[in-house]
């Protein structure tokens, strides 16, 4: 649940429109795409985690097997992504509260839902399960309904007074793909994003009471929820209404294809039903990628690669100190989101979305050298290694695959999503660099020692 929390955010319920926009009905077809590195990226960190349950995840992993600086850029990206991610969703949170509150300030309410979150997180790891897995059933409950509903409209035409809508919608306006399967590349590219989050679940495998057997299980689970979610979402959509009447690229609560689906059921206050989804979908995003960063930071500093102080922990466990760290660069990007978000946050934006990139990436040439390293210490030992309890299938192969097709997303936005262009590469530029000053004058410790056996 907490993995599906994490990827079940406001990117389907209300961004979805916009991706329509370039694969028509073919979107179904760029989510499955999508999906379908996802699989392997969850996987991949499933294998590694299950064998190596370490504080950090695959990031502590990625230190010890590629090297200190591909641990410091794998965690400190995850941290800067998520801390921006943190930003957006709690400033999306409290737009969405003017929906029903219209003269609260947006800071206000941003400062209200931000407390609530870091609330959660301070307390205790259980606190944060508990509120996580509620939430991502509210989520999950929503876009079942949604579906069975859909279906229903399509197949039936109940509950509303007109006969079935049928499948006409998804070969008229333009056809299948009416900008051909560029278009739907082009969507695919998007649809990587609203995977993102993903990376939870790994990052919980230090915390979990018998991680080499949950963790697996969770993966598998997560993302075959996650794909039937995404897939028979967007279909309903798409298949109930015109693709080209469901483009948008607004905020408004209004502006969801979902909200536009429920008015064709004729289902009451639409309108306000999506928006308390959607506080929900924020809170919880907001919510998982805190824990993450947290987490991120707090291996960080027991590798020295982050302030000590940012190591310590309470008495139950809980890294307060890393979460504090954490609320600093929330503060940063939440004013940045409220007072100029076409200009510094939306440069910033793009630093967050080819993290997404840059963390598959990384997690794959991670499972790559954790292969190999295993492969040359069962040749020359002798020994036969236990299988971990998860496996990526196709390996190498697949793992490639993740690193060609993250790179070929990049050059694909090049066009759609310029500031990915005009951020990424000064970002990227900037953790190498930051990892250099940190080794020059401060010195790398070793890293966290994880053994093969």
């Amino acid at each position: 649940m907490i993995g599906l929390a994490g990827a079940l955010g406001t990117g389907l319920f209300l961004g979805s429109g916009s991706t329509i926009a370039f694969g028509g009905p073919g979107t179904i077809l760029s989510y499955l795409l999508a999906g379908m590195l996802a699989l392997i990226v969850v996987w991949e960190m499933a294998e590694m985690v299950s064998v190596h349950p370490v504080p950090g995840g695959f990031g502590a992993v990625a230190g010890a097997y590629v090297g200190p600086w591909s641990g410091f850029v794998v965690r400190w990206n995850l941290v800067v992504t998520f801390v921006i991610a943190i930003g957006a969703e709690v400033t999306a949170a409290g737009t969405y509260l003017q929906h029903w509150f219209v003269d609260l300030p947006l800071w206000a309410g941003t400062v209200a839902c931000a407390i609530f979150i870091f609330a959660l997180n301070l307390l205790t790891v259980r606190l944060y399960g508990t509120s996580e897995y509620w939430f991502s059933m509210i989520k999950v409950t929503a876009i079942v309904v949604f579906i069975v509903l859909g279906l229903s409209l399509i197949f039936f035409g109940w509950p509303s007074p007109n006969p079935p809508t049928g499948f006409a919608n998804l070969t008229a306006h333009g056809g299948f793909a009416p900008n051909g399967i560029g278009g739907i590349l082009i969507a695919a590219c998007l649809s990587v994003f609203s995977f993102g989050g993903l990376e939870t679940v790994a990052v919980t495998a230090a915390e979990a009471e018998h991680p080499e057997r949950d963790v697996p299980k969770a993966a598998r689970n997560m993302i075959i929820r996650l794909l039937l979610f995404y897939v028979l979402a967007i279909a309903v959509v798409v298949t109930l209404q015109p693709w080209n009447a469901t483009v948008t690229s607004g905020s408004e609560v209004t502006a969801s294809p979902f909200v536009r689906v429920m008015d064709l059921v004729g289902i009451p206050a639409a309108g306000h039903i999506m928006n308390a989804i959607l506080i929900v979908a924020a809170l919880s995003a907001a919510n998982g990628c805190l824990y993450t960063a947290s987490r991120m930071i707090h291996s960080l500093a027991l590798d020295g690669l982050a302030p000590r102080i940012a190591g310590e922990t309470a008495r139950n466990g809980t890294p307060r100190m890393a979460i504090a760290v954490a609320a600093i660069g929330v503060a940063v990007t939440a004013a940045l989101a409220i007072f100029t978000p076409t200009t510094a946050f939306f440069y910033l934006s793009g630093c967050a979305t080819i993290g997404t990139l840059v963390g598959w990436a990384f997690i794959s040439m991670t499972h790559l050298a954790f292969r190999k390293r295993r492969a040359h210490y069962e040749e020359e030992t002798g020994i036969s290694l236990p299988t971990p309890p998860a496996r990526l299938w196709g390996a190498p192969f697949t793992s490639w695959l993740v690193i060609i097709a993250a790179i070929a997303i990049y050059v694909a936005l090049a066009v759609p999503m310029p500031e990915i262009w005009i951020a990424g590469i000064p970002y990227l530029a900037a953790l190498v660099i930051a990892y250099a000053l940190v080794k020059k004058f401060h010195g790398v410790s070793p890293q966290q020692s994880l053994s093969l056996e």
